[in-house]
């Protein structure tokens, strides 16, 4: 019997001032750039790629990225990651047939009154069709510097393990967040892995997203009145001594 688990979720509207539109992750990795909001992100790279097949390659043209600008201040401003044309996609080979592949970024302000304060990584898209030991895996590292994993570290998956071979059945793990000290840059790293197993079996990953929630800086007023108040109080205490 063939059987298919598949999930998807309704995109927010995109509403920033100007158009929104996409680019592709080719033109990301070879030295572009992309704004949401008041975040840049820049310094795209593709740290690794393996397959089980040895004739398959990356084609980063096949994998659009969006920028998110309607999430205020929380969730914050992102990145929508639309995947096409089976980039993502593994169908079994009787043994255990994958792709693994691993990208990162930074994540700067643009706006020195504001500073990230965490962020979220989100499924949006994908499918997993008859069931066996299928599925799409995310792990994400955040850290102060490339390849660090200093502020956190994000899961997500969606596949089935078949119980009658000891697996746990359906594991549809579609969101994590990480929270961290508020920071001007962060850099992001991404492992996505793609498998299947038996012939028939196919894992198709489509859509993920992610977001920067953010926090304002202080007003330099605000914060000398604070110092002010507690400089006050010091000497209050001091007196009654």
């Amino acid at each position: 019997m063939k059987l298919t688990r598949t999930f998807s979720a309704l995109m927010l509207a995109l509403a920033a001032s100007g158009s929104v539109q996409a680019i592709p992750l080719s033109d990301l990795l070879n030295g572009g750039s992309i704004t949401a909001g008041d975040k840049l992100f820049d310094n795209w790279a593709l740290s690794f790629y393996d397959s089980s097949d040895p004739l398959r390659t990356f084609n980063a043209t096949n994998i659009d990225v969006t920028p998110l600008n309607d999430g205020g201040m929380d969730p914050g401003p992102g990145l929508s990651f639309s995947v096409h044309n089976g980039e993502f996609s593994v169908s079994g080979d009787g043994l255990y047939a994958y792709l693994d592949a691993t990208f990162g970024f930074r994540v700067s302000v643009l706006d020195p009154g504001k500073l990230i304060k965490d962020n979220s990584l989100r499924l949006t898209g994908g499918l997993v069709h008859n069931l066996g030991d299928n599925g799409f895996y995310i792990r994400e590292t955040i850290g102060t510097s490339a390849g660090l994993d200093d502020l956190g570290v994000k899961q997500v998956e969606f596949s089935w393990l078949d119980p009658s071979l000891g697996g746990n059945g359906l594991t549809s793990n579609l969101t994590d967040q990480a929270t961290f000290t508020p920071l001007s840059s962060i850099w992001i790293s991404k492992n996505i892995l793609v498998w299947a197993t038996d012939p028939g079996e196919t894992a198709d990953l489509t859509g993920f997203e992610q977001r920067f929630s953010q926090t304002a800086v202080p007003e330099p007023a605000t914060l000398c009145l604070l110092g002010l108040g507690l400089a006050g109080l010091g000497f209050a205490r001091q007196r009654r001594s």
